[in-house]
């Protein structure tokens, strides 16, 4: 049998890897293909495939073997087949005392530096756990020390990460479903496909429209000067749908008029092979597709889960990036309101300072102006007497002096803080360091 053909060294370690699941063996890596190609004939291994790529995964039989083969037997021994049922049983035994174990310690055992056969049955309990479905739902295990050093297990909750992700479902279109079923939108949508086409794509476009219904998403039939089917509306973002059919070219056999005569003039014709197109993806959305079709290996109606969850990915991404921009103006209103209401303090404090300035000038001049008088009293006692006018004359001087610095001293006013004024946004231009003072934008 083929199955009991010995694995060579590079199938063995390529299996191994597989069953570690550390490490996933994908299309990625093409040079592997052979090894997983001849490892899933066996029956060791499958592949899973998801958006044109595969993903190996090892099957019950692939773990057994893989226990088998890193414990051995003696040569004079059985095969690894002739004792697979027993072996079995003991790593379940195994795996079933591991996982008891793993729970009483909290989820994480370590095993201080094992004996290599210890290590050995400590992997196939780990193996038969996986492969027996032994580890507790919502959990997955997850080892470090394979070969050296101490062996750390841990039961950690959550999706396995290096599990690929099950296959949707493809959307169920249903073949008998009477048009008078289908959604509003799509009964009305323009196609501009070929009338042979016109059914499928309508019913493919009614089984978009329901699943994105299901889903919450808003479907309504695009404008009519766009060359749009439907729409599809989700977190407030639209999404234009818009079908395009290929084409094929043949030779035309009417374009001569003897049958003896070359053909040669060609002829184009609807190749019945449908594309469904989103607006193509905006800068910095990374990854993103905007064309499903036909192809040789799929049809459209496979695809449809794909389109939604574009749709999907691409609203989300939108509303984070509506949100950024929000955020990001209302911290600029907000850094325009401190802006303005700063530069109006600042521009009262400057009133303030200019009115306290004038003050204090007034009250320097009036008291220059009382020390003038009084040198000039006390000149005139010192000096020898004068004619009575021009006594007359000083003295009347000096009274008004005294009189007019009385009027500007401040001080006799008992001054107060001065009243705020109106201020218009023009006045806090100079103090707003190029904020505009009509809105939260630079000058």
């Amino acid at each position: 049998m083929a199955r009991a053909k010995r694995l060579n060294e590079r199938q063995l370690a390529l299996l191994r890897r597989i069953c570690d699941a550390r490490t996933p063996v994908t299309s990625a890596e093409p040079a592997l293909a052979t090894t997983v190609y001849a490892l899933r004939n066996r029956g060791l291994v499958t592949t899973a495939h998801k958006d044109g790529h595969w993903t190996a995964q090892a099957t019950t039989a692939g773990s057994q073997y893989l226990a088998q083969a890193d414990n051995p037997p003696s040569e004079a021994g059985p095969s690894p087949y002739s004792t697979a049922r027993a072996d079995t049983a003991l790593a379940t035994d195994d795996a079933t005392e591991l996982i008891a174990n793993l729970q009483h310690a909290g989820d994480v055992l370590r095993v201080t530096n094992p004996t290599p056969a210890e290590r050995a049955r400590l992997r196939r309990a780990l193996h038969a756990a996986k492969a027996q479905r032994l580890v507790p739902k919502g959990h997955y295990l997850q080892y470090t020390g394979r070969d050296t050093g101490d062996l750390v297990i841990k039961l950690l909750p959550g999706p396995n990460p290096n599990q690929i992700a099950p296959r949707p479902t493809p959307f169920h279109i249903d073949p008998d479903l009477p048009p008078e079923e289908f959604h509003p939108a799509v009964r009305d949508a323009h196609l501009p496909v070929c009338p042979d086409c016109q059914n499928r794509a309508r019913r493919l476009l009614n089984a978009l429209a329901r699943a994105a219904q299901h889903k919450g998403h808003t479907v309504s039939l695009a404008p009519s000067d766009t060359d749009a089917s439907l729409e599809i509306t989700a977190c407030d973002s639209t999404f234009p749908l818009r079908f395009t059919e290929g084409t094929t070219e043949h030779l035309d056999p009417d374009s001569v008029q003897y049958s003896w005569q070359r053909v040669t003039a060609r002829i184009t014709r609807p190749s019945h092979d449908l594309d469904l197109l989103l607006p193509s993806p905006p800068w910095g959305h990374r990854g993103g597709r905007y064309r499903w079709g036909d192809r040789q290996r799929w049809r459209l109606e496979d695809k449809l889960h794909q389109i939604l969850d574009e749709i999907e990915h691409r609203a989300r991404a939108e509303h984070e990036q509506r949100l950024n921009q929000q955020r990001k103006e209302e911290a600029t209103r907000r850094r325009w309101q401190e802006a303005m209401e700063q530069a109006r303090i600042t521009l009262l404090q400057d009133l303030r300072v200019k009115a306290l300035r004038e003050q204090t000038d007034a009250w320097h001049e009036a008291v220059r102006i009382r020390a003038y008088c009084d040198a000039l009293d006390q000149h005139i006692s010192s000096t020898p007497a004068v004619s009575p006018e021009e006594q007359q004359s000083v003295t009347e001087w000096i009274t008004w002096a005294r009189s007019y610095a009385d009027d500007i001293d401040p001080v006799h006013r008992r001054p107060r803080i001065p009243k705020d004024p109106p201020v218009r946004p023009e006045d806090l231009r100079p103090y707003l360091k190029g904020w505009s003072p009509h809105g939260p934008k630079r000058a």
